[in-house]
This record gives C-alpha cells, structure tokens and sequence, in this order.
C-alpha cells in the first residue's frame, strides 16, 4: 500500500513527538525538522529511506505513547545522521544482510541514546552488550560480531543435525530497535528501513517519486548541508556543557567537521572489499576468547582436568597509517596528515586496533589503536626521514595488516621491493610535487594539493 499523506491531527502528534525529542537532543533540529513525514497505515513501526522520507504507522505507533515515539523519532533521524545506507553500499552488504547490518547500526545509535536519557530505547532497543560487545563501536564493529555469532549458530546447527537459526540475530535482536514485529504477508514490518541500511520497508517510495510533489526527496546537497549543520550543532553544545552530548556523537560531528581532501573511500574501498570477500567464512584462533562450544571437554573423565580451547574470531579488515612527523612535517602538513586519518577512519568506519598509527621519522615511535582526532595532537619524533622503518614496523605488527597508507611530505627512502600487502603513498606539503616521481611504481600514491596554493 502506498504511503499517503498525514491528517492534520496526525501533523499535530507529530510535532508533539518532535518537541519531546528535541527536548532530549536539541542538536539534532536540523535533522527532525528534515523529514519528510508520510503515514504508512499496517506498516507497524517508523522506517526512513536515504532521501529522509519518514514513514509511519500512526495509528500503530500512537498507543506507544508520546515519549516513546519521541525517542524512535532520534534513533531513525540517527541513521540518517550517522549515514548508513551509505556505509551498508560501501562495505557492499547484499540480501539477507541487511537485516544483519540494520540490528548492527540500531546498537551503534542506541548506546549514544540511552546515554542521552532515552529510557524507552535503552529498555526496548538493541544495546551492545546484548551482543556480548562493548559500547560506542561503529555498525561495521557490530556488523562483523553479528555476523560471527550468525556463523557459530550455523556451525552449532550442523553439529546438531543441520538445524540452526537461518536469521543469525537471535530472537530478539532481530526487531531492530522499536520492537516491532516480523515481516511477511499480513505482518508488520521489522526494520528501520533503506535508510538505516536495512531492507526497504514495503511502503518506500522510489527515489525520483515525490508522491505528486507532496514527499520529494531531499537532494545529495542538501543531505550533507544537513549533516555538516548537524554536526556544527552538537559541537557547539557540547562546547557549551549545556546537557550531556554523549561522546559518541561528537566524536562523529568532530569527523565530519574535519574534512579529508582524499577520496578514501575510493581509494580503499574496493581493497577493503576485496579483503572481506576473500576471507568470507575464515576464522582464525583468537587466544584471548574461550571456544564457547567446547567449554565442558575434561582429560580422564568428569573428574579429570578441564581443557580450554582457545577461541575463533572472524578477521576484520586491518589497516597501518605510517604518519610522517619528521622535523619537515610542519603544523599546517600534520593537521592536514590529521584530516587525512579522520577521513580513513569517517569513510572506511575503522578504529582502534584496527587503525593503527604509527608516528615516523627516521625511526617508528609510538603504535596506537586511532581514537579520535584528539589523539593525534601528541607527536613523536621529529627529526629525520625515512618512511622504509615504519612500512616494516607496520608489516611485523602482531596479527598483521592488509595495507599500509604512508602519509608524508615526500623526500625519503621508499622500498625497493613489492610489500607484502598493498603500500598506498599520500603526499602532503609544499615539497609533494616534487618527490612523487621517487615514489616507485608498485606503490601507488596521490598528492594533496598544498593549501597555499589552491585557488591560484
């Protein structure tokens, strides 16, 4: 059934919804204020597609209760904050995964939320440790223990005769995050919608289709305009201390706000699906988990010692940033070599111990999980050149990685033999012009232009 448009008395609730939310979260009035509000009568629940078309059930979803609706209202304006329909294209999630990827990206939102005082989310949504993982991780982070778990239920199954879970959720953390039923012919539809990277709610209209001018979506310009403002937002409340911003959120809005100049997502994207796809299905022992499915295995009967088997966990892609911070590197080369990891981090949804950073200059200094942009205000180093002891730094790091991105103002020693893994060169500064041509040609490299001379 196609959506239509919403009463007056329906406009009315809404804004009563809206007002509660922003309540809560005032920083995200650009985003509440964006949607394109559409009643989606035997839906059962709130879903939102990529062009912030919201669709709603209202006369299901009103017996849930002003605040209630309030803080559903959040978590779908959310996914469109944190933008993951985007993110779900990138790491190219298909079929049956999008049900996998929606449950992931309600427990990257939902932590943020319940820090921000949503009680009915916090006792109804999908939170991480639901999942058995720590909170504030990316939907990628959630996304690969999800699909983990879903590969053990599988294992557990065959072991049992062949009969394990097909959804790989788990009962509960398949309703996303309002607790809305299954979906099928006749039943409400669980999800958050193509917005959220999810299924499309069977209501969604088509993207060039504006229900006769009454629900046109919102162009690619306006969406990032509504990000950026967003993001402005949240930062200057936080700055503020007015409330509790939860930390999460301005770490995103700090992301956004710091603007790489390179198109990783370009660059690196396809490497990292490549990755993904050729180690689909691999695990590899994990010493610091128990294997939960051989926890009772004893030597010499029930009596006998206890044996502990090591764990299995599936590899996520790994990346090394080989961060120059020679004596050359100036402030203006490491704010840019800054913006350059934020992007990595924004566009790829990678953190901590899988985006290490490696300080270099003619020896590799500190190795640290990337945390933030904070972070890298500390610099160590400072005098010569030579990016060849961090590439091998990076290359023996415990567990490995499948590729290394050297960001640097050029004029040091390069390998004189293919890496193992792919090596991608970055030039920055005044000098980057220059030095590429010292970069060899396995090595694939691309120069920032220098601030100072853009527009000229």
């Amino acid at each position: 059934m196609k959506p239509i448009t919403p009463t007056a008395e329906q406009h009315a609730e809404f804004s009563a919804w809206r007002a509660v939310a922003l309540s809560r979260m005032p920083y995200m009035a650009a985003m509440l204020f964006s949607v394109r509000v559409l009643n989606s009568p035997g839906m059962g629940t709130f879903a939102v597609d990529a062009h912030h078309r919201l669709y709603i059930d209202f006369e299901e979803v009103t017996g849930w209760g002003t605040t209630a609706c309030a803080e559903v209202l959040l978590h779908e304006v959310g996914h469109l904050f944190g933008e993951h329909a985007t993110f779900a294209k990138d790491f190219g999630v298909t079929g049956a995964d999008h049900d996998v990827w929606n449950v992931a990206a309600d427990a990257s939102l939902n932590d943020d939320l319940a820090a921000a005082g949503c009680d009915y989310i916090a006792e109804t949504g999908v939170m991480p440790a639901q999942l058995d993982e720590p909170d504030y991780q990316t939907a990628q982070h959630y996304f690969a223990a999800l699909k983990r778990m879903q590969q053990q239920q599988q294992q557990g199954g065959q072991q049992r005769g062949g009969q394990g879970s097909d959804s790989g959720q788990g009962g509960d953390q398949g309703s996303a995050s309002e607790g809305s039923g299954g979906q099928g012919q006749g039943k409400p539809f669980t999800g958050c919608g193509s917005g959220s990277g999810g299924r499309a709610a069977p209501v969604e209209l088509d993207a060039d289709d504006d229900l006769g001018g009454k629900a046109p979506g919102a162009s690619s310009g306006e969406r990032k305009r509504l990000l950026v403002s967003t993001a402005a937002q949240i930062v200057e409340h936080a700055s503020r201390g007015r409330g509790s911003v939860p930390a999460g959120l301005v770490e995103q809005a700090n992301q956004i706000l710091t603007p790489s100049r390179t198109p990783w997502q370009r660059i690196i994207g396809s490497m990292v699906r490549r990755v993904v796809r050729r180690r689909a299905g691999q695990e590899r022992t994990d010493y610091t988990r128990r294997d939960r499915r051989r926890h009772n295995v004893r030597i010499g009967g029930p009596s006998g010692s206890k044996v502990v088997y090591p764990g299995r966990s599936a590899p996520k892609v790994r990346l090394a940033v080989v961060r120059d911070t020679s004596g050359s590197m100036g402030k203006q080369e490491l704010e840019i070599v800054t913006g350059e990891i934020v992007g990595i981090s924004r566009r790829l949804r990678i953190k901590g111990r899988d985006l290490l950073i490696l300080d270099v200059d003619a020896e590799a200094h500190a190795v640290r999980g990337f945390t933030g942009a904070a972070a890298l205000g500390t610099v160590h180093g400072r005098g010569g050149t030579d990016m060849t002891v961090g590439i091998d730094k990076a290359l023996r790091t415990p567990g490995g990685v499948d590729a290394v991105v050297v960001i640097t103002d050029g004029g040091t020693p390069w390998p004189t033999e293919r890496p193992s893994v792919p090596v991608i060169a970055c030039l920055v500064g005044p000098w980057a012009q220059h030095t590429q041509d010292q970069v060899p040609d396995f090595i694939p490299h691309l120069v920032i232009e220098d601030p100072a001379q853009q527009g000229s």
